[in-house]
């Protein structure tokens, strides 16, 4: 019994023990079957990663480098020993592969002090923006947001290292346990040793450019509010500018539906003028940094376009003559001379160049022009050179305008004298009387005395008899019309009397008759 209980007692521990084996040999092949997929994962990641890339390359170039200074130093010495055949030969096989490696060395140079530039450098990186005017803002939104792009980059980039050196000592880790693999532990120890000084000096990095980064963000932020504040104010400064012509060129309007539509023409023309001016010194001086430079610039320029563009310059100095001393306004009735040619017209506008002028029927588009109803372009500059006539300057409204006519010698010329007199004193009377206030009024500007606005008469001597002149005040903007009434009344009255005669051109024609030996002659 006790036999048999040591036996069966025996052949467990035989199975067990050959159970225990089986189990640790599955167990280990498990475990080599877990290590070797592992490492295979390992592999496959560092295979595609960038810095491992660049460490290869950076390897390479090592040691092309210094089998290239091995090479030159067996050259050297093979030169010093006597050309044999077999020293020429080695000597050709050396240098071919010196110039191979040479030019490897060459094609892998970039990688001799700076390896990993490439991917702890930022790319494209412009210069800091200054922003000094609102067309800048994009640019400045644009400079943020590629900057954190690179900082993002720079970030993944040190993160991509940290995965790799994780994997590498992982892989290092593996490969002590497998004495076949020695080289390859090597390899990997010495790319773990190169890599993590390159991880030190790039988490150094990224903490440096990250920290400037954040301060070029902020001060690139803090100009893009600044400037947003600047073109706020200046927005508002234009919109209350704009708002206040607005409430002047409203009074303006109901002002003119009382009074001077005139006036109110060319005080709305200057605030106009006013109004754009102002705004374009706020915007030259909110974005001119350096005004006193601007000045001198604008000077040399002016300088320039003074003597290029001088009818340009002097017709902008007139209108600033013209609209400050007033000598001429819209609405005035005004006669200009220009190349033998003469112009007679209202003003309808006065811009910074010329004067823009309605001719209308007068005396002179009669008796010189024949023509009436053009639009005529007078350039500023003609009044620093040309005679401008004004017949309604400070709102006069009448001129003087005469009558001649001419009656023979025996006429009773005293009588033609007094009928003419009457007549301008009839038709003219009201003109006569606006005359005098308007000049009444002008007394506080100009020095005016005693003038007589009453009509005139005058008579002188001429070839075919006397003539009467006669003065009289009439309508500036419709001389015509006057001037008519009264002619045909001094004509009626002239043409009623017995002892006035209207004297016009004879001519006396003398026939001779052939026959009678006699001539006669006749007055046509």
């Amino acid at each position: 019994m006790i036999l048999h209980f040591i036996l069966l007692f025996l052949s467990f521990n035989i199975v067990f023990a050959d159970n225990l084996i089986q189990n640790k040999v599955f167990n280990s092949q498990q475990k080599n079957y877990s290590t070797e997929n592992e490492l295979a994962e390992i592999d496959k990641y560092i295979k595609d990663n960038p810095w491992i890339l660049k460490y290869k390359n950076y390897n390479e170039y090592n040691i092309a480098y210094n089998e290239m200074i091995e090479i030159e130093a067996e050259l050297e010495y093979l030169k010093k020993q006597p050309k044999t055949t077999k020293v020429i030969s080695k000597i050709n096989v050396l240098e071919q592969k010196y110039y191979t490696i040479k030019r490897q060395e060459e094609l892998l140079h970039n990688y001799k002090n700076e390896p990993y530039k490439e991917l702890i450098t930022p790319q494209n990186l412009s210069e800091i923006p200054n922003i000094t005017n609102p067309f800048l803002i994009t640019s400045g939104f644009s400079y943020i947001k590629n900057l954190r792009a690179q900082i993002s980059v720079i970030e993944e980039n040190l993160s991509s290292l940290e995965k790799l050196l994780t994997m590498l000592y992982r892989k290092a880790e593996i490969l002590q346990d497998d004495t076949s693999k020695t080289k390859e532990l090597q390899e990997t120890q010495n790319a773990i040793k190169e890599l993590e000084s390159t991880s030190k000096i790039l988490n150094v990095y990224v903490d440096i450019f990250k920290k400037d980064a954040d301060n070029n963000i902020q001060k690139v932020q803090q100009e893009i509010k600044d400037e947003i504040v600047k073109l706020f104010y200046i927005i508002l400064s234009i919109a209350i500018i704009s708002i206040i012509s607005f409430i002047i060129k409203l009074l303006l309007k109901i002002y003119t539906q009382r009074g001077d539509t005139t006036k109110s023409y060319t005080i709305n023309k200057l605030v106009n003028v006013l109004n754009v001016s102002i705004i374009i010194f706020i915007l030259i001086f909110a974005y001119i940094e350096n005004v006193t430079y601007i000045v001198a610039i604008i000077g040399f320029v002016s300088a320039g376009l003074a003597i290029a563009m001088k009818d340009w310059f002097m017709s902008f100095f007139g209108y600033m003559v013209i609209v400050g001393g007033g000598s001429i306004k819209s609405g005035d009735r005004i006669r200009v001379v220009k190349d033998n040619t003469t112009y007679v017209g209202d003003v309808i506008d006065i811009s910074m160049l010329r004067i823009t002028l309605y001719e209308d029927v007068t005396y002179t588009t009669y008796a010189e022009n024949r023509r009436a109803g053009r639009i005529i372009f007078i350039p500023n500059n003609l009044i620093f050179t040309t005679m401008i006539a004004n017949y309604s300057h400070s709102n006069m409204k009448t001129v003087w305008d005469g009558v001649d006519i001419t009656i023979t010698f025996h006429s009773n010329y005293k009588k033609a004298l007094f009928l003419a007199s009457e007549i301008a004193k009839k038709y003219s009377l009201g003109y006569t009387e606006t005359t005098k206030r308007q000049l009444n009024k002008l007394k506080v500007n100009y020095s005016l005395r005693g003038i007589n606005v009453e009509p005139r008469v005058f008579s002188f001597i001429v070839p075919n008899g006397i003539k009467i002149s006669v003065w009289f005040q009439t309508n500036s903007y419709a001389t015509l019309m006057l001037n008519s009434i009264i002619s045909g009344a001094i004509i009626e009255a002239f043409t009623s009397a017995d002892d006035i005669e209207i004297s016009y051109p004879t001519t006396t024609v003398i026939s001779k008759d052939k026959s009678l030996g006699d001539g006669s002659e006749g007055v046509l």
